[in-house]
C-alpha cells in the first residue's frame, strides 16, 4: 500500500512539475471582469496572460470570424462575386439582432466584399445568413458544418457552432484559446485585417455608412470612452447569455498582442463594456511590463564539443548565430535562465567559423522561451596527412607503451603472487613437520 501511495505521489509531482513549467508567470496584476481571457504576443507566440482560457463559453458574434474564414475558403473574388438578397435567406433573422440593413434591399445584389464589411463592422446577422445561404446552396446547416470542419482542421477541440452569427444556443460554444487560434488564421486571409479595422464603410446602394461596433478603434464611438490608440480591429460580440465579448489586437513599439475576452458582465443600467475596459488595461500592462530582451548575445559560449581530425586534441566553442532574444518581464532574474543544447558529440575538421552546428532551447523558470541555432565560434583547420600520420603514430606509440606497461605489470604481479603462494606453502609444510615431531 505504501508503495502505491508513493508511486501516486511521484506521478502527481511529475504532472504538477510539467504544468508549472508550461508557461511563464509574467505577474499580471490587472483586475479583469471577463470570464475567459487569452493574451498572446503574436511575434513570439508567447501567451503572457490567460484566465480560464480552455473553458467552453458562448462566443456571441465573435463567431463571425469563423464565418469570414469559411467564406474566404469558398470564394476567392470578393469584389466580383455578387449575391442576391432574398426573403428566404433572411427568413430566420431575429428582428432584435444586429444587422447591416439588408431587409431594405430585397432583390438587390451585393458583392461578397460589401457583405463582409456588413458582417464585421455592424455585426450584421443578416449578412451572415445571406453568405451562409449562398455558400451552403440554400442549406445553412451545410455552411455550419463547414464551420465545424474548419474548427477541427485548426485543432479547436473545444469548439462547436450551430449558426453563422453567434446568437445564443447551448450547443454553440468555444473557448478563448480556440477563438484565438481561429482569429490568428483569419488574420492571414484576404482583406480580413483591413475590413476588421475599418471604422466606417458605405456598401454600394446604401445611403448611409455602416459603422463598427468596436469602440477601441473608433474615437467617436460611445463618446470615445473606450478608444485605445494602439488597437487594430477585430470583432465584438454580445448576447444576454454570453455577456460582452471582444477579440482585438494592439500594436506598439514592435509588439503585437491579440486579446480574447469572453463573458464580460454587462449592465444596461451601467452601460459599461467591461470587455473593452479589460482589453485596454491588459494591453497597457503588457506594453509596460514585458519586453524582448537579449538573454544570450552572439559572443556567449553556450556549448562546447570535441573536434576530430586535428593536429592536437581540440574542442570547439559554440555561440548563438544571432542574439537570442526572449519576451520576459521587465527586471527578470538572470539566474532563472537555463539552456538545453542539441548538438553532436563531435565534429570533424575542417570547421568554418559561423557554420551551424546545432540548436539550443532556452528556458526561464522552467518554461521554454526561445530556440536558436548554434554555430562555430572559430575556424579550425583539419590536420595535414603528415600531421595526421604523426598524430596516429604518436597515438599508436602511446597505446603500445600502455600495452607493454600493462603486460609487464601483469607479469610482475603474477610472479609476486606465485612467490607468495610458494612461501605460504613452505611455511605450512614446516608447521606440519613440527607438529608430527612434537607428538
Amino acid at each position: 500500500m505504501k508503495r502505491i501511495v508513493s508511486l501516486c505521489a511521484a506521478v502527481l509531482l511529475i504532472v504538477l512539475t510539467i504544468v508549472s513549467a508550461g508557461a511563464i508567470d509574467y505577474g499580471c496584476d490587472v483586475e479583469t471582469v471577463g470570464e475567459g481571457i487569452y493574451l498572446e504576443e503574436l511575434n513570439t507566440g508567447i501567451v503572457v496572460f490567460e484566465k480560464d482560457a480552455d473553458v467552453k463559453m458562448n462566443p456571441a458574434s465573435t463567431t463571425k470570424i469563423m464565418t469570414y474564414l469559411v467564406v474566404s475558403d469558398k470564394i476567392s473574388d470578393f469584389e466580383n462575386t455578387k449575391i442576391e438578397i432574398t426573403e428566404d435567406a433572411l427568413s430566420t433573422l431575429d428582428p432584435e439582432s444586429s444587422v447591416m440593413g439588408l431587409k431594405d434591399h430585397i432583390g438587390e445584389s451585393f458583392s461578397v466584399k460589401d457583405l463582409l464589411y456588413g458582417l464585421m463592422l455592424p455585426s450584421g446577422n443578416d449578412a451572415a445568413l445571406v453568405l451562409a445561404t449562398y455558400i451552403g446552396e440554400g442549406d445553412i446547416d451545410a455552411f455550419v458544418q463547414l464551420m465545424n470542419d474548419k474548427a477541427a482542421e485548426l485543432g479547436c477541440t473545444n469548439t462547436h457552432f450551430v449558426n453563422p452569427h453567434g446568437l445564443y444556443d447551448p450547443d454553440h460554444y468555444s473557448t478563448p484559446r480556440d477563438m484565438a487560434t481561429i482569429t490568428k488564421r483569419a488574420m492571414t486571409v484576404k482583406d480580413f485585417t483591413e475590413i476588421s479595422n475599418t471604422i466606417k464603410y458605405t456598401p454600394a446602394g446604401f445611403d448611409k455608412p455602416i459603422v463598427t461596433t468596436n469602440y477601441l478603434i473608433d474615437k467617436d464611438g460611445h463618446n470615445g470612452d473606450y478608444y485605445y490608440p494602439y488597437a487594430k480591429g477585430i470583432k465584438t460580440g454580445f448576447t444576454d447569455e454570453a455577456g460582452r465579448c471582444l477579440i482585438s489586437t494592439a500594436e506598439k513599439d514592435g509588439y503585437t498582442y491579440l486579446c480574447v475576452d469572453l463573458g464580460a458582465a454587462y449592465s444596461f443600467d451601467e452601460d459599461i463594456n467591461y470587455a473593452m475596459l479589460d482589453s485596454a488595461k491588459l494591453y497597457d500592462w503588457a506594453f509596460g511590463s514585458i519586453s524582448s530582451q537579449v538573454v544570450f548575445p552572439t559572443t556567449d559560449v553556450v556549448a562546447n564539443i570535441a573536434v576530430e581530425n586535428t593536429k592536437d586534441n581540440t574542442t570547439l566553442d559554440l555561440v548563438p548565430k544571432e542574439d537570442i532574444k526572449a519576451l520576459l518581464p521587465v527586471g527578470y532574474k538572470p539566474e532563472l535562465i537555463t539552456t538545453q543544447a542539441d548538438t553532436p558529440e563531435s565534429v570533424t575538421a575542417p570547421v568554418n567559423q559561423g557554420s551551424v552546428i546545432g540548436t539550443v532551447d532556452v528556458y526561464y523558470d522552467g518554461a521554454k522561451i526561445a530556440t536558436a541555432e548554434l554555430c562555430a565560434s572559430a575556424s579550425i583547420d583539419g590536420a595535414t596527412k603528415s600531421e595526421q600520420q604523426a598524430k596516429t603514430d604518436t597515438e599508436n606509440t602511446i597505446k603500445l607503451v600502455l600495452i607493454i606497461v600493462f603486460t609487464v605489470a601483469t607479469v610482475i604481479i603474477a610472479v609476486i603472487v606465485v612467490l607468495v603462494v610458494r612461501k605460504a606453502r613452505r611455511k605450512k609444510r614446516e608447521v606440519q613437520r613440527h607438529r608430527r615431531r612434537y607428538y
